[in-house]
């Protein structure tokens, strides 16, 4: 499961303390350096003429859509000098001509959304102010004819102490959820400690929203679905979101994510340090449905999607065509159906129509016997999962797709990518298995394009 830094590297969490050099050595040889690397790791998509591979902590990487070769920094047409710049404005308490020269740039998403009536790719930069505590954020709409940019709007959102890993695009909303997560910025800023380090969690405090007015909207659509903000959704922790909708009887907001009950979970990452993952530490991760009313500009329904409970699930998607609609199937990487924290070892396919059967009285430790899975083997890995529709197919229709699960096998030390025809059961198997030559990195998100650099599925 890929963290909101991508892969961990040297951030202090893997190491023995005794290794580490003394406090002040550590200070004084890192103080106001805040560079950090752009791995642009977390995800790759295909639009417009480009291939970019994302990383949230800084601007997109573009590649040659043939080579796959690194071309360099792609600003999304911003002029501004912002290579080699972090997303924070400057430091609190220090005059402006000693303002450090890596500061006051921007980072974009690595989860932008593709909207399925407009074509049109949905994404959003921002940019820390560590003197009150407040983000900026800026949403931009693109045309696939050349990325070109349709409409961009910019908000400014007080006590957001880090940037959300995800994002929900519906038909005339964004929406994006700040998990009870601090930064401790003078450990960061002083250099006692690495960025993940300084990430701290409050497992058991309600979560926030803002939801904002997608930019292209008329000025009048605008004040019709106007900016809010939620304070009272239940402790939980969102990673990512499969899609969003507008109810269309109650107009309420409806959106489905990855995400951790509460908990007292104070360290965000410690759990992903050193070998393997701790799962003893690492909480489950359920598949939640959550519903904003508009109106009351209340959380009015926070919930394990119903027939869901005890599926340890991540990273969900739904048929491109879904992204803003009331889906009837969601997929994920299982790792199991007993509520339990593991490795991911198959592939689940959810029911969200009302339809699936709920097992009433389901404990802990019990298997949800009602949830279509396929398990992928013994000492292989699930990475996650991504749905293709069928070319010449009903893109209207959820099943006439394809999904494509890259799979790594520990024996072999190869990965495999898993077909599976979405007209039938996942526990069916898969219809295709296409072996790699080699292993491939496991965790990352993924894309499939049919032509190059032109639009692509993601996760």
């Amino acid at each position: 499961m890929t963290s909101i830094f991508g892969e961990p590297e040297r951030n202090g969490l893997n190491e023995d303390p005794e290794d580490k050099p003394p406090l002040l050595s550590r200070i004084a040889a890192n103080a106001g350096n805040v560079d950090i690397k752009n791995s642009a790791n977390t995800q790759v998509i295909a639009f417009g003429g480009k291939v970019l591979a994302l990383w949230e902590a800084g601007m997109p990487y573009r590649l040659d859509p043939v080579t796959l070769e690194t071309i360099g920094q792609d600003f999304l047409g911003d002029t501004k000098p912002l290579a080699g710049k972090v997303a924070v404005n400057y430091m609190p308490g220090i005059p402006e001509e000693f303002q450090p020269d890596i500061l006051g740039g921007k980072a974009h998403t690595a989860h932008p959304k593709m909207c399925p009536r407009t074509g049109r790719l949905v994404g959003w930069t921002w940019a820390q102010n560590p003197s009150d505590g407040s983000m900026e954020v800026t949403f931009t709409e693109y045309e696939s004819d050349g990325f070109t940019e349709v409409a961009s709007e910019s908000h400014t959102l007080p006590d957001c102490a880090l940037a959300p890993h995800d994002m929900v695009l519906t038909e005339h909303y964004v929406m994006l959820t700040f998990n009870a997560l601090k930064m401790d910025q003078g450990s960061f800023l002083s250099g006692a400690k690495g960025p993940a380090e300084c990430l701290g969690m409050d497992g058991r405090a309600p979560v926030k929203a803002y939801v904002l007015p997608r930019p292209s909207l008329s000025e009048d659509e605008k004040k019709k679905f106007s900016r809010f903000e939620v304070n009272d959704i239940p402790a939980c922790f969102s990673i990512h979101f499969s899609h969003g909708y507008e109810d269309e009887k109650t107009g309420n907001i409806v959106s489905f994510f990855s995400g951790w009950p509460p908990s007292n979970s104070k360290s965000f990452l410690g759990a992903w340090g050193g070998f393997c993952p701790d799962y003893q530490q690492i909480p489950v991760t359920y598949y939640w449905r959550m519903e904003i009313d508009p109106t009351t500009q209340k959380c009015v329904d926070l919930r394990v999607a119903p027939g869901q409970e005890n599926m340890c699930v991540e990273h969900p998607v739904v048929h491109p065509n879904m992204q803003t609609k009331d889906a009837v199937y969601s997929y994920a990487q299982c790792c199991n159906a007993i509520g339990d924290a593991s490795a991911p070892m198959g592939y689940a396919k959810m029911r969200l129509d009302g339809t699936a059967k709920v097992q009433p009285n389901l404990k802990a430790g019990e298997k949800n016997e009602e949830v279509d899975v396929y398990w992928v083997g013994p000492r292989r890995f699930a990475g996650e999962p991504l749905v293709v529709p069928k070319q010449n197919g009903n893109s209207e229709r959820e099943e006439d797709a394809y999904l494509l699960g890259l799979v790594y096998d520990a024996v072999k030390d190869r990965s495999s990518v898993m077909v599976f025809d979405l007209e039938k059961d996942l526990k069916e198997g898969p219809v295709a298995t296409i072996w790699l030559k080699t292993a491939l990195p496991h965790g990352l998100h993924g894309c499939f394009s049919a032509d190059s650099a032109q639009t692509s599925c993601f996760c």
